[in-house]
């Protein structure tokens, strides 16, 4: 009776299987209809998102606070380690940098 009920589920997985796929992104075409300066910006954004989608981006470690000192774009992301404590440094222009203290709260 057993070996039946395992047969049939067995059978009904296989028969129920679908492909699963992971979260990747096709790269995003050129937009051509607008001027030059918003062709460059949108473009960027979508390179951006085709990056980060797929898992391009590396996260740098760094034991020297980066706030005046590293120059950054916007948005760029550090994540700090001094005195056993993690920080996620976020660039907000220039070399300002704000952090934010990593916990480990469930």
């Amino acid at each position: 009776m057993n070996s039946k009920i395992v047969l049939i589920l067995t059978i009904i997985c296989m028969l129920s299987y679908t492909p699963l796929y992971a979260m990747r992104t096709s790269k995003p075409s050129p937009i051509t209809d607008f001027d030059d300066s918003a062709k460059v910006i949108i473009n960027e954004n979508f390179e951006k998102f085709f990056n980060i989608t797929n898992g391009r981006y590396n996260l740098n470690i760094t034991t020297v606070n980066p706030d005046g000192v590293l120059a950054g774009e916007v948005g760029d992301i550090i994540l700090l380690w001094i005195g056993g404590n993690y920080y996620l440094e976020i660039c907000v222009g220039g070399t300002v940098w704000v952090g934010v203290i990593l916990t480990d709260t469930p």
